[in-house]
């Protein structure tokens, strides 16, 4: 299982309150004023943003990964 940091688990958080904030405001619901939806979309573009990074870094490791497990397959003696 995968632990999760704090920054992850308020990430998730914050997710979920814009979901419910958008899925309320597109009833009708919620009649907020311009300023606050601004906030909301300014929020999920840290998200969107954060998951990004994420993702890139975890592309970054793969890529390293790959390249050293080629280094390791042609140094082999047992490989070839």
């Amino acid at each position: 299982m995968i632990k999760l940091s704090f920054w992850d688990w308020l990430a998730y958080v914050a997710i979920g309150f814009l979901i419910a904030y958008f899925l309320l405001k597109t009833l009708g619901i919620i009649q907020s004023p311009i300023e606050l939806d601004i906030v909301a979309i300014s929020s999920a573009s840290y998200l969107l943003g954060r998951y990004a990074m994420k993702i890139d870094f975890i592309s970054e490791k793969t890529k390293e990964h790959s390249k050293e497990l080629k280094e390791i397959k042609t140094n082999c003696k047992y490989c070839k």
